[in-house]
Parts: C-alpha cells; sequence; structure tokens
C-alpha cells in the first residue's frame, strides 16, 4: 500500500503519550465502544459479543497506529486483516475507521489530562489519516 510518511518524531511522541496514559488505559475500551456505538447505533448488531471484542479493537488500533508511525512492515497487513474481518460483519466505510481512530485520539487525550505530551494529538492524527487511507485502498467497492 506504501501510504504515508513514517516520522521518528511521530513515534516518539505516540510512544510518550502511551506512557503519559499508563493506568487512565483502565475501562478505555469500553468507553470507546461505548461511544463508538452511541454515535455510529447501525453497527451495534455487527458486535455480537461486545465485551469480547473491545479491549482486542483498542489494542490491535493502537499498535497499528504506533506500528505505521514506526514503519512496521506488518501494518499494511493488519489493516487488510481489519477490512477482511469487519467486512464480514457488516459495511464499515472508510470513514468508520476514521472515525473510530479519531475517538481513540479524543479519549486518549482526555484520560491523561495534562501529561498528554505537546503535539501527541497531531501526531496520533498524522497516522490514523494514514491508515485510514490505507483501509480506502483494501476497502472492496460496493
Amino acid at each position: 500500500m506504501g501510504v504515508g510518511k513514517i516520522t521518528d518524531s511521530d513515534a516518539k511522541l505516540m510512544e510518550a503519550s502511551m506512557l503519559a496514559l499508563g493506568d487512565a488505559y483502565e475501562g478505555m475500551a469500553e468507553e470507546l465502544f461505548d461511544r463508538f456505538i452511541a454515535a455510529h447505533p447501525q453497527h451495534a448488531a455487527a458486535f455480537t459479543h461486545p465485551e469480547a471484542a473491545r479491549e482486542r479493537m483498542t489494542r490491535e488500533t493502537l499498535e497499528a497506529m504506533v506500528g505505521q508511525a514506526a514503519g512496521e512492515w506488518w501494518v499494511d497487513h493488519t489493516v487488510t486483516n481489519f477490512v477482511d474481518l469487519h467486512h464480514d460483519y457488516g459495511k464499515f466505510s472508510a470513514d468508520d475507521y476514521a472515525a473510530w481512530f479519531t475517538l481513540i485520539i479524543e479519549v486518549m487525550e482526555k484520560r491523561t489530562g495534562e501529561k498528554w505530551p505537546e503535539g501527541a494529538s497531531a501526531a496520533w492524527q498524522r497516522q490514523a489519516d494514514i491508515l485510514t487511507q490505507k483501509v480506502a485502498a483494501a476497502t472492496p467497492a460496493p
């Protein structure tokens, strides 16, 4: 897929923000999932066991975003797997993924508070934008 820019500074800012988040991560997956479904109720039925999916979805998304910033080789395969898996459950668009990525950034920043590193949100968003482009490229046409 080869979309986007790798910046070492983004990876460092993202890792610093994860460290700053620390224990505030507790319960974040539930909050993210509940907020996403509240904003996108049409996708609720796709998650027959949300308690099993939400932690995995959150961790895998964070790993992919940090991996993208670090230039990890496996990110493109992970994006393809995200799209293939979700395609089996419903019609998730690149915009749905973008909303999920943005929600993660907003919730992390809010939970971290004043410990959130300056510039971290922009670093996360740059990588989210790259992943959204990759999702769009991997999403089958309707």
